[in-house]
C-alpha cells in the first residue's frame, strides 16, 4: 500500500529591501547601511529575524528594472517571502503605479509590505486601509493629470499649434501648426447637423458612407461618430 503523499510547506522568511541613486550616496541618511541598520533594528522590535537584504545599489526608483527588485518580485511569486521590510516606500519605488502592483503582488501571495518612515504594515488592517487611500488618492492624481494634458491640447489646438502626433479629426498637420482639412470639416458639418436633427449613429455614418466622405480608418461606423461627437478636440 503506497503511503499518502505529504504536502511540503515553503519555508518562508521576511527580507529587506535598500535602495540607493547614485546621487543619494553620499547622503548619510539615505545611506544603504543606514537603511540596513533600521530594517534590521525594526525587524527586532517585530520578533523577526530578517533572511536577507536584497540591495540596488546606485539606481534610480524610475523603473522596476533593477536586478534585486526583479529578484525579490520573483521571491515573492514563488511564495517564499513572509514580509518585507523597507525604510520608506519611495525605496521601491517612486511611480504610483508600481508601487500598487508591488502592494497587489504581496496581497496575492500573502506577504506583508512594512515600512518603517510611513508606519504602514499590510499584515494589519489598518495598514491595508492606509494602503487603499494611497490608491483612492492615487485614481485622483491621474485623473488630474489626464485634465491638465486634455486643457494643454485643447488649448493648442484653438490656438492652431500641434499638441500631440495625430491631429485631430477636421485638421492636418502642417509644419508646427494645425490647418482645417476641407474633407473632414465636411464631415464635422455633416455629423453635427444630422446629430442636431435628432438622426441616429447609425443613419450619420451611413450618410457620410453615400456622400463619398472619406474615412479616418476603413468606413464609417456609428462609434466613430460617437467618438468625434464626444471629442473635445473636434468640439465647434
Amino acid at each position: 500500500m503506497r503511503g499518502r503523499k505529504t504536502k511540503v510547506e515553503r519555508v518562508r522568511h521576511a527580507y529587506g529591501y535598500c535602495r540607493v541613486s547614485s546621487r543619494e550616496q553620499a547622503n548619510e541618511g539615505h545611506s544603504l547601511e543606514a537603511q540596513e541598520s533600521r530594517l534590521r533594528a525594526l525587524a527586532v522590535v517585530h520578533g523577526v529575524e530578517l533572511g536577507k537584504i536584497f540591495v540596488d545599489a546606485g539606481f534610480s526608483a524610475k523603473s522596476l528594472k533593477r536586478p534585486a527588485i526583479t529578484e525579490l518580485i520573483g521571491a515573492i511569486k514563488a511564495g517564499t517571502v513572509s514580509a518585507v521590510y523597507v525604510g520608506k516606500l519611495d525605496r521601491l519605488t517612486r511611480r504610483l503605479a508600481d508601487l500598487l502592483a508591488i502592494v497587489a503582488l504581496c496581497e496575492k501571495h500573502g506577504t506583508a509590505l512594512i515600512s518603517a518612515s510611513e508606519s504602514i504594515d499590510t499584515g494589519s488592517p489598518a495598514g491595508k486601509m492606509m494602503l487603499q487611500m494611497l490608491g483612492v488618492i492615487a485614481e485622483f492624481e491621474r485623473g488630474r493629470i489626464a485634465e491638465r494634458i486634455a486643457d494643454t491640447a485643447f488649448d493648442l489646438r484653438s490656438k492652431g499649434r500641434v499638441y500631440c502626433r495625430n491631429a485631430a479629426f477636421g485638421y492636418k498637420r502642417l509644419g508646427k501648426h494645425l490647418v482645417p482639412d476641407q474633407q473632414q470639416q465636411r464631415a464635422l458639418v455633416v455629423i453635427r447637423s444630422m446629430h442636431s436633427q435628432g438622426a441616429s449613429l447609425r443613419q450619420i455614418a451611413a450618410a457620410l458612407q453615400a456622400q463619398g466622405i472619406p474615412p479616418k480608418g476603413k468606413a464609417w461606423y456609428g462609434s466613430s461618430v460617437r467618438a468625434i461627437l464626444n471629442s473635445r478636440m473636434t468640439a465647434a
